[in-house]
């Protein structure tokens, strides 16, 4: 691989500013209180799941749950959480639409895996006599971190939705995992924002009609939130979605791929759905949020790789992706007239430079002027004639590899463009910084 020292630094950094701040997508780090407690009394509280709520969360005296921990611990304290499978729960609290199964309301604590263990949360026993929420961060809580564990088993029965992880405040995601889940992996709403580093969302599928169309890998329909280094697969609605955003969203160095329905081929299937706000006439933010695309892989999905989807407005910055065979487009820049109008229109304000399509219908809905849509594989020369020998490998089950050790994605070569290839040339492509 080409470069690969630059984004190893980047992340690295990311990471470490993750094990002791809470960071927001603007990079504004939040006075949770969290430094200073760290400063003067931070306390470390460990739970496993031989452990018991009576005991005191010392390593040795380990809590069972991640609620005990949390009605002990202050800001700028670490829940440990030792390795082994957590699937006994009391519901904390409920209401009229949700069973949430834990509920935080305590600002700057982090809930962290056991250095060298990888602990699993599954929910398969959690009735869906309503939604289920297994991880629930309350509004005006802050400065939350969730870091190295996995989260699966989540049901949905007949309800709507339900979510993995729902954040109507501020929490951030290192190296976390939800899949085989009934459920939506990770769901900002309400003011919900933060930063997701080097997660997966993947084999998330609704098994009904109507929860084939909400579970989604990733959604972000609160405020601003970041997606870097993230992955979402074979999931029944699209791989990350920001629909209902209020917020600037961006995707840096995100994989979405094989997102094709559920068992009965129900569901969105886009690879970034970004644009939003459906046939809404109320209810839009002013101004309107663009959002960051770069670095991005769309790959296989069912409907489109990289979607503006009806956007009253511009809906994104486009710089440096590839995509590569969804079944409806690999871009589709579609747009409506404005936030009063709701007349769908072929995208003439989206921006869109650097990027890669091969395979399938290169973009739809496209009338933007030169200057917007310019250096991609189809505006070089009128058109670049690809073949697959421009390169190193179209082997997609490279995407789905095991992470690095340190969390950071996979080394790959798929659909990396060969040295004599006009793209290397012209720095097109998700991999163009490796």
């Amino acid at each position: 691989m080409r470069k690969l020292g630059s984004l190893f630094i980047i992340y690295s950094m990311l990471t470490a500013l993750f094990m002791t701040s809470s960071v927001m997508a603007t990079g504004d780090t939040l006075d949770s209180g969290k430094e200073g407690a760290i400063a003067t009394s931070a306390t470390s509280y460990y739970v496993s799941p031989n452990g018991s709520d009576t005991n005191a969360g010392t390593i040795h005296e380990p809590l069972k749950s991640l609620m005990q921990a949390q009605s002990m611990a202050s800001s700028g304290d670490t829940v440990y959480i030792r390795g082994g499978v957590y699937d006994d729960f009391e519901i904390a609290k409920t209401d009229s639409n949700y069973n949430y199964v834990h509920a935080f309301n305590k600002n700057g604590i982090t809930y962290e895996a056991y250095p060298g263990e990888r602990p699993v949360f599954d929910f398969s026993h959690v009735p869906t006599n309503l939604r289920v929420a297994a991880f629930f961060v309350e509004d005006r809580t802050t400065g939350v971190t969730f870091q190295g564990f996995d989260v699966t088993g989540v049901k949905v029965g007949e309800q709507p939705q339900s979510e993995a992880f729902r954040i109507r405040e501020q929490a951030d995601f290192v190296n976390m995992a939800a899949y085989g889940n009934e459920a939506i992996g990770f769901y900002y709403t309400g003011n919900g924002t933060g930063t997701v580093l080097n997660s997966d969302a993947y084999d998330n599928i609704g098994p009904t009609d109507v929860s084939a169309g909400n579970t989604d890998g990733f959604g972000a329909h609160g405020g601003a939130v970041s997606f870097i280094n993230s992955r979402a697969w074979n999931n029944s609605d699209d791989g990350f979605d920001s629909i209902s955003s209020k917020g600037p969203v961006m995707y840096d160095h995100c994989w979405s791929f094989n997102n094709r329905g559920n068992q009965n081929g129900v569901g969105d299937q886009n690879g970034f759905k970004v644009g939003g706000y459906a046939y809404r006439t109320t209810d839009i933010p002013d101004p309107l949020p663009v959002h960051t695309v770069r670095y991005s892989l769309a790959v296989n999905n069912g409907a489109n790789g990289f979607y503006a989807n009806h956007q009253p407005g511009q809906s994104a910055n486009w710089t440096n992706n590839t995509s590569y065979s969804n079944s409806r487009a690999n871009y589709d820049m579609l747009e409506r007239v404005s936030p009063t109008d709701i007349t769908n229109i072929p995208g003439y304000r989206e921006v869109l430079h650097n990027n890669i399509a091969f395979m399938g219908t290169t973009i739809k809905n496209d009338n933007h002027p030169i200057e917007n849509v310019s250096n991609n594989s189809w505006t070089i020369d009128g058109g670049l004639q690809l073949t697959p020998e421009d390169f190193v490998s179209l082997d997609t089950t490279q995407l789905s590899a095991a992470r690095k050790t340190n969390g950071s994605l996979p080394d790959v070569t798929f659909m990396l463009p060969v040295d004599t290839s006009p793209l290397f040339k012209h720095g097109l492509g998700y991999l163009a910084d490796k």
